[in-house]
């Protein structure tokens, strides 16, 4: 599915590229959308809202691209009592 947008950017963004225009903003507006999407992934993360599994589902990010990217932004995995007892499947 597609949707279409319409937007004014300065004309500095887009200064120096040579481009088909709309190929080259589709590939930078998905890139950006892509690094958005893990910011704020990266972010409920470490405020406590779930696991990078369980937000990776809810921001439509493969797992292992967000965990990898956690990782090259020195994220420290949030483990607690109650994140063992979930990963390990055990109940109290």
């Amino acid at each position: 599915m597609e949707k279409t947008i319409s937007m004014s950017i300065p004309e500095a963004w887009v200064q120096g590229l040579e481009w088909d225009q709309a190929t080259v903003l589709q590939e930078v507006f998905r890139l950006g959308v892509q690094q958005y999407k893990i910011r704020r992934a990266i972010e409920m993360y470490q405020s406590g809202l779930g696991s990078l599994g369980f937000i990776a589902e809810k921001m439509a990010l493969p797992k292992r691209e967000l965990i990898r990217e956690a990782r090259a932004r020195g994220v420290k995995p949030i483990i607690d009592d109650q994140t063992l007892i979930e990963e390990l499947g055990y109940e109290s």
